[in-house]
């Protein structure tokens, strides 16, 4: 499929049930993914890739390394045993044999569809890991694809292929024929897709990092793709916490700070000192509580640094305000042991 073989362009800001060549069932298991836009379909990224630029000769030993094969089907079989089980075997001889070839078994367990699918005479496609067994080299559940035209190949075989988020009703082929698609009837105007990270921080457009992030044309351009992508999405985290941030001084708030006196007392009951990482936090706390605009921190440390006497201090400051505070715990035993600690130093 080229890009001059679809007119029609597609916002991407466009739902998915526009499109009437997405099938109905498709478009539900997209939506399990929490796809439902054109935006959210090419932004649902590649989780990695594949090496299948190159179909080498069939192997004639095994290897824990999964390989890319093209070949022909010479004959396929259906064996049963054990009253329901089944086995599809597939056998594919590649493309110029020599007196050394061997031809490649592949095998599925009871997935009734792939018989229908392979025929004998087709041209197709494999990926997996070739194992000995017995006196054959088999693939067992490979992933496959039947090659109708050399159009085919050049979505999903001889190049660095995308990997996918899967779920039940979407294969790796259907997502990348259906990426691959949207991405060629994409409009000209960068409507929905520009750069907003600033020039020297990223390199390129966004919508040309989007193409490459798919379908890259070497390890090179994923890898740069790859950075504008997520240099882009950092940037754009810290404009909207600095937006929010700006918003949250400007909102008006109430005093929560009292003046300090059992806070005092509190910290003349510990049995230590409090580091100095302690007072300096207790300190921007009570800042903070003492201002006429809401407070907005997160309080982060390792196990053992001091939260809860951090927390405990705020809470004071709160209620010798006139306020309540609630300390609140993830578990019924840990809640019990706070309390206990709690009673012994209040």
């Amino acid at each position: 499929m080229s890009p001059n073989a679809l007119s029609k362009q597609v916002p991407v800001s466009q739902p998915l049930d526009d499109l009437n060549w997405i099938p109905r069932p498709r478009l539900l298991a997209l939506r399990r993914l929490g796809i439902e836009t054109v935006e959210d379909l090419l932004t649902h990224f590649p989780r990695r890739h594949e090496d299948r630029t190159e179909f080498p000769k069939f192997p004639r030993e095994e290897s824990d390394v999964p390989i890319c094969l093209c070949g022909e089907v010479t004959k396929t079989s259906l064996r049963r045993f054990g009253g329901w089980k089944k086995i599809f075997e597939a056998t594919l001889q590649e493309s110029n044999p020599n007196a050394l070839s061997e031809p490649l078994v592949c095998r599925w367990f009871n997935l009734h569809y792939v018989q229908k699918m392979i025929a004998t005479g087709q041209r197709m496609v494999v990926f997996g890991k070739p194992r000995l067994r017995g006196k054959r080299i088999c693939m067992d559940h490979p992933e496959f694809e039947v090659i109708e035209n050399d159009e085919e190949i050049s979505i999903h075989f001889r190049r660095i292929t995308p990997i996918y988020p899967a779920t039940e009703g979407l294969s790796q082929r259907v997502l990348r024929s259906m990426i691959y698609r949207l991405l060629n009837e994409l409009p000209s105007s960068d409507a929905g897709l520009e750069t907003l990270a600033p020039r020297n921080l990223v390199q390129g457009e966004k919508r040309d990092a989007i193409r490459a992030i798919h379908f890259p044309d070497s390890w090179e351009t994923r890898d740069a793709a790859r950075e504008h992508l997520v240099l882009t999405e950092f940037f754009t985290m810290q404009m909207v916490i600095a937006s929010r941030r700006a918003d949250a001084s400007t909102r008006r708030g109430e005093k929560h700070c009292g003046a300090g006196s059992l806070l005092d007392r509190f910290l003349k009951s510990l049995p230590f000192e409090l580091t100095s990482a302690q007072s300096k936090v207790i300190g921007e706390i009570r800042h903070d509580l003492s201002a006429n605009h809401p407070m907005n921190r997160l309080l982060q440390g390792d196990v053992g640094s001091g939260k809860t006497v951090v927390a405990i201090a705020a809470m004071l400051l709160a209620i010798e305000g006139g306020y309540q505070a609630a300390f609140m715990a993830p578990t019924q035993i840990l809640a019990e042991q706070r309390k206990a600690d709690h009673c012994r130093f209040l």
